[in-house]
Parts: structure tokens; C-alpha cells; sequence
């Protein structure tokens, strides 16, 4: 409908203006750089290592520093390339690293994101110039983790910015049926850069966009799987799969994808190992990395060795549902009110299968693993405990108040985990229109010429009188009758429309959820602190990977009449969208105010700002 619907001047003028907001971000460093000018915190390690790079030290390694220099090489690059443009800088200070991670925040990332987020949704970006970057994408880089960051010389943005990247070459190389070596090459060379900024991002270049392939792959040649008629097992043992949408899968429906693309590739071995190739060779390089360096991280490996850390996956729900509510509320009342208490422009008339709380089975299911999981895994680091600087400090002073806490939160991990995966599912994709065999293709056929045909006018042709003159006759054609199809047939053809009209769509399916889980939980559930920074990557391929924002049923029943209505369209359309800007926007005031102009002093640190940050 959005094709057809005239586009109002305020939308025009919002198109315009949304790139302008990612001027924050530089005036959000320059705040920084003017109120804290010296490295603080982790800069602390990090700006002096690309010092020594930059004086081309390149065998100089702090020690205490646990990350890879991808941040000081890019830095290094960009340094140089200014520097054979303006002369300067001639020597790096705090203010010129940061400058590089204002350049990967502003510039970089955001053009990234946006061909990514095309590419998903398979549209093509026919933006003007000046109105390029989309609503989605601005709210992407204001999210508050990432933009705080994004001030000081972290490793977060341009960590973020090449995995981004290597999920953009991946579906490139993966479009056509066969890609070219170049592309798998630059893929490779982009999950090897993604690996020299976080050892963690071998979970996404590796672990989920290799899942992704083979589900891909075993897509092109694989029937849909009908339960009813044989069974899951057995369905992908004769090269049948079962991976519905979200919008229609229930909890069991997660339990019979992940078997059914395991009986699946078993029969397709061959294919899926050679499709890993590309993956299998970042993982080899990793796997090299960690045998050369005794360990995964490079310094201070007494305090982040790896181990089982469940609980991880506990904190990620309330994470998600605290800063994504704007755009989580409104589709989660429609799942759980009745349609008369809902208003017309906030109805998206969703269907009877999306629509409802989990079931008491489900519930059953999860809530006694959740409850286990707090009981015997709950892992506090002592950097967690010692360290008040980061909100997470008294967050944790809230689940250790009472020993009955931390088990009541077990409630909020479960309502938010609910919101958070049914958020792929917040579609108001069309369903196709039935087709119904023709039961007389005699009558039909007899009644077509007895119908006036039109002109190009569109008026109805007189009969033509009988001429005196006998006029030899013609054979005429009778019109062919409509072919006939099966009941089966149908389902068959009605059920491709659809799916491919849920795709078209980007509505994601099972086996997507479940990639995106397991690569989520494996970077997650081996570091054993808590911090902010570490769900930055799983919310960003979340959000990317949202189908469309639901537009409301009251304007996808007709076309709006005039510009007014386009505007209420758009805004009742676009009204989580502004919600979730206003929102960042907010806590981004309200974080930086803190962290600038509420500093303490440590007694033992007497004289000595302490400032609070994620």
C-alpha cells in the first residue's frame, strides 16, 4: 500500500531530516572531549597501544589489554590517510582516536546498515540524495550502548561496523546460485578483520551466517514438510523441510524445525560441508589463534578465563525489552487484549495464530529451566561487585537484596523472552486470495460471449446487425476451457503465494530464530561478566531483522483519500518508530548528563573524577 499511497510534505521534510540527527553523535564526542579531554577508564589501555602504534612500535602489547588491535589498526589507517590530506595529526591524542570512532558511528556504520537493511528486506534503496538513510537505521545508531561508546575510543562501533559488513558480502556472495571467488574472498577477509577486533565476533561471521547458509542452501532444493502426512523425522530424511514463519509457529513448531534441519542435513552432508567452506576456514584461523596465544583473550586472562555462564541468557530479555518497549508495546497489546478494547489506528489485525499468551505447556517448559539455571548457575564477577562506575553495579545490588529476588525475576526473563521472539512475527502481511476450481467449465465458457465487451472507452458494444449479404462462413475458435487441478494441487499453489508473499515481506522463519539464539547464546554464555556492550551485536541483528513495522488496519482497508490522511497513515504507521527516537534520545541525555557533570571521588582515590557509564 505504500506504493500507492501519496507521500505527505511533513514525511518528505522527516525524510530529509533524519540523517541531520546523526550529528549527535560528533557533538556528543566534542562534549566529551572538552569535559573529559584525558583517556578514561578502558582508554586508559587503549589510546597509548595505538600511540605505540602509530610510532610504529607494532611489537608494543600492554598486557592488561584483552581484545585484538583490529581498533588500533583501523585507527592507524584513517590517521595516516588525514594526515597525507591536511598534514595533521602529526601526534594522536585521546580527541584524534575518538575522532576515528566518531568517523565508524556517523559516516560508516550508518551507510552500512542501510544497504544491509535493503538487502534483508530486499528493496532497493531509491532514497534522493540528502534523504538516504531510513528511520530503522538512525534508531540502530542512537541506541544508547552504542552511541555512548561511539564518544569514547572503544572497540564497540567498529567491531559492530565489520561484522555488519561480512553479513553484507555474505548475502552477496549468496544471492545467486553461484558466487564468485572474489566475493568469498572478501567475505573471508571480513570475518578474519571482524576477528582482530573481538575474539567474540567468530560466533556471528562464523557460527550464525554459516547457519544461515545451510539453511539456505537446503531451502533451494527441499520440499515444504507436511507433518500430518509424514512425519518430521522422516520428512527430512526424504528431503522434506518444516521451518514455518514466525507469525505461525508455536513453541513445539521451535523442536520440530531444529530436528527436521538436522535429519535434513544429514541427507544433504556433502552439499552443507561444501557450502561451510568460507566459515570452516574463519574457524580454522581461530582455532589457530587460540593455540598460538594459549587462550582466547590476550591479557589479564586470570580474570576473563571462559566458562559456562547460562544466566547470560536470562539478562538479555530484559535488556532487549528495557530500550525496544516503543516498538514492542503496541504489537503486544494486540496479542493479548481482545480487538474491542484496542483503538482503531493502534488495531494491526492480527491473525488468530499470532494472536494470545504463551500456553501453560510452554510456560511449564521454560519457566522450571529458567529457575534452575538462577539457582545453580547465577555467576557474579568480582569486577561486577567492586566496581560502581557501571549501572550494572546496582542492578545487581537489586537481585542480591533478597534471596527471593533474583528467583521473582525469573517471571520478567520469561514475559520479556515471550515479547522479544514474537517481535519476529509482528507482520500484517497480506494473504493471498483464495482460488477456487471451476466446477462448470461448460457454462462458463457459454456465458463469456453473452457478456457486452468493452471498447477502450469502457462503454459496451452494440450487436452487430445481420448483413442481407451471405458472407462465406469462418471456423471460429471456441475458447479453450479452463484447466482443471485438483484439490491438492491448489493447497499446493495457494500455500507457495503465501509463503512467498510472508517473504517478499521479510517475515523471518524458525530456523532464522533458532541461528540467531545459538550464535547469541555461544558469544554470550563464555564471558563471565555481565556488561551492556557485550548485547550490542545480538540487538542490532534483532532489530535489523524485524520484519516491516505492522501498519494498522484501518488504513490498509482503503487508499487514503488526500494528504491529511496520508499523514495519519504515516504517523499511525510510524508511531513506535518516533516513540523509539524520543526514547534513546532520552536516555542518551540523561546517560551523557550523568557520565559528564555527576562525577564522585573513590576515598581511596582522593581528587580523582569517577563518572558513571554502561
Amino acid at each position: 500500500m505504500s506504493a500507492l499511497r501519496p507521500e505527505s510534505g511533513i514525511s518528505r521534510a522527516a525524510r530529509y531530516a533524519v540523517p541531520f540527527v546523526l550529528l549527535l553523535i560528533p557533538l556528543w564526542m566534542a562534549k566529551v572531549n572538552s569535559v573529559v579531554p584525558d583517556p578514561y577508564l578502558d582508554e586508559v589501555f587503549h589510546v597509548p597501544q595505538a600511540q605505540a602504534y602509530w610510532d610504529h612500535k607494532w611489537f608494543h602489547w600492554d598486557p592488561k589489554i584483552t581484545t585484538p588491535p583490529g581498533l588500533y589498526i583501523w585507527s592507524y589507517v584513517l590517521c595516516a590517510g588525514v594526515l597525507a590530506l591536511r598534514g595533521s595529526p602529526t601526534e594522536l591524542n585521546a580527541e584524534a582516536l575518538r575522532a576515528t570512532n566518531v568517523a565508524a558511528a556517523a559516516i560508516f556504520l550508518p551507510w552500512r546498515l542501510q544497504t544491509l537493511l535493503d538487502t534483508l528486506r530486499k528493496v532497493r534503496n531509491t532514497r534522493p540524495s540528502g534523504a538516504w538513510l531510513s528511520h530503522t537505521v538512525l534508531n540502530i545508531c542512537l541506541f544508547p550502548p552504542l552511541f555512548f561508546f561511539s564518544g569514547l575510543y572503544y572497540t564497540d562501533v567498529v567491531s559492530l561496523l565489520v561484522v555488519i559488513e561480512a553479513y553484507k558480502w555474505d548475502l552477496k556472495r549468496s544471492a545467486k546460485s553461484g558466487s564468485s571467488p572474489l566475493q568469498t574472498l572478501v567475505f573471508v577477509v571480513m570475518g578474519l578483520a571482524a576477528l582482530a577486533l573481538r575474539q567474540t565476533n567468530i560466533f556471528w561471521v562464523s557460527v550464525f551466517l554459516g547457519g544461515l547458509q545451510v539453511v539456505r542452501r537446503l531451502r533451494q532444493t527441499a520440499k515444504v514438510c507436511d507433518p500430518s502426512k509424514s512425519g518430521i523425522v522422516q520428512g527430512g530424511f526424504s528431503n522434506e523441510i518444516y521451518d514455518p514463519p514466525v507469525l505461525e509457529a508455536s513453541f513445539s513448531d521451535y523442536f520440530k524445525t531444529a530436528i527436521s534441519l538436522a535429519c535434513l542435513a544429514l541427507k544433504n552432508l556433502p552439499t552443507v560441508i561444501a557450502s561451510l567452506f568460507p566459515y570452516i576456514a574463519i574457524l580454522a584461523a581461530f582455532g589457530g589463534f587460540v593455540l598460538w596465544n594459549n587462550g582466547v583473550v590476550l591479557g589479564h586472562k586470570e580474570f576473563h578465563t571462559a566458562g559456562l555462564h547460562l544466566s547470560q541468557m536470562l539478562y538479555i530479555w530484559p535488556y532487549f525489552m528495557f530500550f525496544s518497549w516503543p516498538i514492542l508495546v503496541f504489537p503486544v497489546l494486540n496479542l493479548v487484549f481482545p480487538k474491542s478494547v484496542i483503538p482503531a489506528f493502534l488495531d494491526y489485525g492480527f491473525s488468530k495464530k499470532q494472536r494470545g499468551l504463551p500456553r501453560v505447556l510452554t510456560a511449564l517448559a521454560i519457566l522450571p529451566a529458567m529457575l534452575a539455571t538462577v539457582h545453580f548457575n547465577t555467576i557474579v564477577h568480582p569486577f561486577t561487585l567492586a566496581d560502581n562506575r557501571h549501572y550494572i553495579f546496582y542492578i545487581f545490588r537489586i537481585l542480591r537484596s533478597h534471596p527471593a529476588v533474583k528467583y521473582a525475576a525469573v517471571l520478567a526473563y520469561f514475559a520479556c523472552g515471550w515479547a522479544v521472539i514474537s517481535a519476529f512475527g509482528f507482520s500484517t502481511a497480506k494473504q493471498q486470495p483464495q482460488y477456487v476450481p471451476v466446477s462448470k467449465p461448460q457454462e462458463s465458457a457459454a456465458a463469456a460471449p453473452q457478456k457486452g465487451q468493452l471498447k477502450e472507452t469502457g462503454k459496451k458494444q452494440k450487436p452487430e446487425r445481420k448483413s442481407k449479404a451471405k458472407k462465406p462462413k469462418q471456423a471460429t475458435a471456441s475458447p479453450p476451457a479452463p484447466q482443471q487441478f485438483s484439490p491438492e494441487v491448489l493447497a499446493r499453489i495457494q500455500e507457495h503465494l503465501v509463503q512467498r508473499q510472508k517473504e517478499q515481506h521479510g517475515v523471518p522463519r524458525v530456523s532464522f530464530v533458532l541461528v540467531w539464539i545459538a550464535a547469541t547464546t555461544l558469544s554470550l554464555v563464555t564471558a563471565p561478566l555481565v556488561e551492556p556492550r557485550y548485547f550490542i551485536i545480538p540487538w542490532v541483528i534483532w532489530r535489523l531483522n524485524l520484519p516491516p513495522r505492522p501498519t494498522p488496519l484501518a488504513y490498509r482497508q482503503q487508499r487514503p483519500r488526500d494528504e491529511k490522511e496520508a499523514l495519519h497513515a504515516d504517523l499511525a504507521t510510524n508511531l513506535s518508530l518516533f516513540m523509539e527516537t524520543y526514547w534513546f534520545l532520552a536516555i542518551n541525555a540523561a546517560t551523557g548528563f550523568i557520565f559528564l557533570y555527576k562525577g564522585f571521588e573513590w576515598p581511596q582515590e582522593p581528587g580523582k573524577i569517577q563518572r558513571f557509564m554502561w
